[in-house]
């Protein structure tokens, strides 16, 4: 278990990995945190930088009892960045046929300005991006 904390506002996150390493790492790469701006603390970490966080490694557990371990740490601490008051993983979860048309109706209705589109084809072409160099 471990906990990024907010030096500026006081505000936290309790996170939790099977493989500990593996998923703090995550946090130091840019590409991470600007490709999941849904997460709370993602968006906590880019707007203030992480030198204005602190890491804190609050247990070790085993791979048995990570979720339990974080619903514990969740419940007496209630950290402002967990959105949500459940711990858990959405790591292989399908999404019903349901829910992918609904998602696939709200895509279709987006109308992107001009000036979006022409931000949008700059990103995707290749001249910017280390593979293609």
């Amino acid at each position: 278990m471990y906990a990024w904390v907010n030096m500026v506002n006081g505000k936290f996150y309790i996170g939790s990995g099977d493989c500990l390493y593996s998923r703090l790492s995550d946090y130091y790469q840019n590409g991470y945190l600007l490709s999941r701006t849904s997460l709370y603390i993602c968006r906590a970490l880019t707007k203030y930088g992480m030198s204005n966080f602190r890491l804190l490694i609050l247990e070790y557990t085993n791979s048995d009892n990570v979720i339990s371990c974080e619903q514990k740490w969740i419940d007496s601490l209630n950290p402002a960045y967990n959105l949500n008051p459940m711990a858990g993983s959405s790591k292989g979860y399908i999404h019903t046929a349901e829910s992918i048309d609904k998602m696939r109706e709200v895509a279709l209705g987006r109308k992107h300005t001009e000036e979006v589109k022409q931000a949008m084809s700059a990103s995707r072409k290749g001249g910017s991006k280390p593979l293609f160099r």
